[in-house]
């Protein structure tokens, strides 16, 4: 988490931490790496090196 946030600047922590928290959410391991390539899709216009990271 500390290394997304890193590359998410002041501004947009929050709503990165957000985003990275709803993979987290999931209650099966299947559901969360279902949901993780779609956090890095809705983030990868303003941050792609996060995205990357991801």
């Amino acid at each position: 988490m500390r290394n997304a946030l890193a590359h998410a600047g002041k501004s947009g922590r929050r709503i990165v931490s957000a985003f990275i928290a709803t993979a987290f959410a999931r209650q099966a391991p299947e559901a969360a790496s279902q949901q993780w390539p779609s956090v890095a899709d809705q983030v990868r216009p303003k941050l792609p090196q996060l995205a990357t990271l991801m």
